[in-house]
């Protein structure tokens, strides 16, 4: 029996004549030896293809963990449900969704991975905002557009609500009702800014699935940008922001400069997605503003570190309470409403904020450039 053996990223695919199977292997690259060092191997089909035909083409990228393989088959192909790998009693959830940006033409390339490109584990998902499977892909870790709550930005319960929705992963997420009309607001322009943000800039925005930290031990870490600006190398990221107006968006005017309460997510974007820059861009329907934010590393150790209390000394212990069906225990974890460095948090935020470049304004069709 002949075999062909194709190796990207960290997928391991096995050609047998007649039959494809997927197997999953994660390695390191070993330089010095030219070779794939396997350190864990995940078991387990996750789909089996009845080959009709020779294969047609490979295509595989090196910029993210997920690679695919097309080629011809019949319309009967059976996806097998998610798999997890269980660490500790914490489980990561694993999928073949293929990774954004593939060429369908791109060479099937094995690279040593780099610190910007090795093991982006993009997870793409077809499910609309704020839908139940929106909510679940999120529950296991700590998303970007969640830190600033975690960090105790926000007055009142919402540490505490981020904390119950983590522990006890309830099926629906229960937002209350202004900040759901906000959010559903963001969604239903966030097509239409990202145009205008191309017919401003003359930037191609590509779209970016669910991203998790690279690093294992911050595989709880995730974020999901509006768009991928640029290569790898040098590239940058699109957040997009419609201000709801405290409930009269109609009226409402683009920012003059940024929300330091916007840095959190914008910054834990470039850490997970490992980029240099963002972009902020801020639509509404009188005018938009563009703001330019640089990755900063000294404020992501600061934030980091209250992130990973909360995570760590707040969630897990209660979740593993719960697991033991000890829930007066879980409830000894709630958190604070605020972080003993909340307030430097917050400090360090505006003043990043601040050193932010407005980069253009657009009012009714007319763009001003700012070289500052």
């Amino acid at each position: 029996m002949t075999k062909l053996i194709v190796i990207s990223s960290s997928i391991k695919i096995v050609l047998f004549s007649g039959q494809a199977q997927f197997l999953f292997y994660f390695f390191s690259f070993q330089p010095e030896k030219s070779s794939l060092a396997t350190q864990v191997t995940f078991s387990g089909l996750f789909y089996q293809i009845n080959l009709l035909s020779t294969i047609q083409f490979f295509s595989a990228m090196s910029n993210a963990c997920l690679s695919r393989l097309q080629c011809s088959y019949p319309k009967t192909l059976k996806s097998l449900p998610w798999r997890r790998k269980c660490i500790g009693g914490f489980c990561r959830m694993f999928s073949t969704s293929a990774a954004p940006l593939i060429s369908p033409t791109a060479p099937l390339t094995v690279s040593s991975p780099s610190s910007s490109v090795s093991a982006k584990c993009v997870v793409q998902s077809d499910a609309p905002q704020l839908s139940d499977e929106w909510f679940a892909l999120r529950r296991d870790r700590l998303t970007a557009s969640t830190f600033s709550t975690a960090l105790g930005f926000w007055k009142g319960t919402r540490r505490f609500e981020l904390w119950h929705d983590k522990v006890y992963a309830s099926e629906t997420q229960f937002v209350e009702v202004a900040r759901r009309n906000a959010m559903e607001w963001g969604v239903l322009n966030e097509a239409a800014a990202i145009d205008q943000y191309r017919s401003i800039t003359g930037c191609e925005v590509n779209s970016s699935g669910f991203a998790i930290h690279s690093a294992d031990q911050f595989d709880w870490l995730g974020a999901s940008p509006d768009g991928l600006l640029g290569c790898f190398h040098g590239g940058g990221i699109l957040e997009v922001k419609c201000p709801y107006n405290k409930g009269k968006p109609e009226i409402a005017l683009p920012w003059s400069t940024m929300p330091f309460y916007h840095m959190p997510q914008v910054q834990g974007q470039l850490e997970v997605m490992d980029r240099g820059w963002a972009d902020l861009y801020c639509w509404t329907p009188n005018g938009s503003t563009i703001f330019r934010v640089h990755r900063d590393c000294n404020y992501w150790k600061l934030i980091h570190g209250i992130l990973q209390e909360f995570w760590w000394e707040n969630v897990i212990p209660a979740r593993e309470a719960l697991l033991a069906r000890e829930e007066e225990e879980a409830k000894s974890y709630w958190p604070a409403s605020t972080h003993k460095q909340t307030g430097l948090a917050i400090s360090r935020s505006i003043k990043l904020a601040g050193k932010c470049k407005l980069l253009c304004r657009e009012t009714s069709g007319h763009v001003e450039f700012y070289h500052n």
